[in-house]
């Protein structure tokens, strides 16, 4: 149970207490300009080829993170959010460019399928038939659609052998398109407090620095992959990538910390904690083959108290296979533990307890 709790508040802890890097950026972003090509942009676009693409990605990620602190500073937490949904989303197709040999053609074919859509304002306004518009544009080529970030994300993480953009991809850009981008339910509820009052200003749904540490993570990431590509050194980035990665809190969790916070007082966290050493004296009482329905009976009966003070507002269809979960899980590592400490037949401690 304690390696439980103990993984859920250094995740918490490290997004939330600040992680000073001033000197460390500057020398990152100074780094990472050295990648960028000082020749002219080639006027053959059939010259032009991923890593071009690239490194433009780059360029806009160095002031896409400058604008995200900027924003994070000035207390602007919804442009702040904004700014780094775009820069992973710069940063998945900056990466895709440079493990995508088609990269560039498909970029530029993609931009015929929305050229007829962006030239509608001529066609409504009766200047040029829609027809002819259609006709112009499919003259410059045969249209083609991007694969969405997802995509670009799994098609990265399987070139590479690694899971960093899928996980920031599922970790901060869905939950951040879902909270701050698109008109959904979830975006729209942020106008209700918890007290069920309507306000003009939403609900912070995301913790302070989390933006500035997604924009961050992107920039390495992608600064990283570009220097890999050219032969360059690539430990600065990957360490400044990482680094900020592990310090992302994903907004949901962090719009359910706040929930929490709000309705536990002091009183029932110590309650709460007194209740949870007294779970684990009488686990550490029994073996794992002795008593084992009251070994769960006392464990359900703590997480229902959790949530009944937490007031939930859930069916409990959706919230007893949580618990659930959390009942075998805890068990299975209490279990564990009282293995590994239990002395062999000797009297002697185990070889992994020595």
């Amino acid at each position: 149970m304690t390696p439980i709790v103990l993984v859920i508040a250094r995740t918490v802890l490290r997004s939330v207490l600040p992680y000073p890097d001033l000197l460390r950026r500057a020398r990152v972003r100074r780094r990472a300009r050295c990648l960028i090509s000082r020749a002219p942009w080639p006027q053959d676009e059939m010259a032009v080829n991923g890593s071009d693409f690239a490194q433009l990605a780059l360029l806009r990620l160095l002031w896409l993170q400058r604008e995200t602190h900027r924003a994070v500073r000035t207390r602007q937490r919804e442009a702040a959010a904004l700014l780094a949904r775009t820069s992973m989303e710069t940063c998945i197709l900056g990466l895709w460019c440079l493990h995508n040999p088609a990269a560039a053609s498909k970029l530029r074919t993609s931009e015929l399928k929305t050229a007829p859509a962006m030239l509608t304002f001529l066609s409504s306004t009766g200047l040029i038939p829609d027809t002819l518009i259609r006709q112009a544009v499919h003259a410059l080529g045969e249209p083609e659609k991007l694969p969405d970030i997802r995509s670009m994300a799994a098609h990265i993480d399987a070139k590479t052998s690694a899971t960093l953009a899928i996980h920031l991809y599922d970790l901060a850009y869905r939950p951040a398109s879902q909270y701050f981008t698109h008109a959904t339910s979830s975006s729209l509820l942020r106008h209700v407090t918890p007290e069920r009052r309507r306000t003009t200003r939403p609900v912070n749904s995301w913790v302070r620095r989390a933006p500035v540490r997604l924009a961050d993570a992107c920039f390495g990431l992608l600064a990283g992959a570009i220097a890999d590509y050219v032969a360059a050194p690539t430990d600065l980035f990957v360490r400044y990538a990482e680094g900020h990665a592990g310090r992302v809190l994903p907004p949901l969790l962090a719009t359910i910390g706040k929930g929490m916070a709000r309705k536990l007082g002091v009183a029932d966290l110590v309650h709460m904690l007194r209740e949870s050493q007294d779970v684990r004296a009488h686990l550490s009482r029994t073996k794992p083959d002795e008593a084992s329905v009251e070994r769960e009976a006392r464990l359900r009966d703590m997480f229902d108290t959790l949530i009944a003070r937490l007031d939930l507002d859930l069916p409990t269809e959706a919230i007893q296979p949580i618990i659930d979960h959390f009942v075998a899980m805890v068990l299975a590592e209490w279990d564990a533990e009282f293995l590994s400490a239990e002395p062999n037949p000797s009297g002697a401690t185990k070889p992994n307890e020595a």
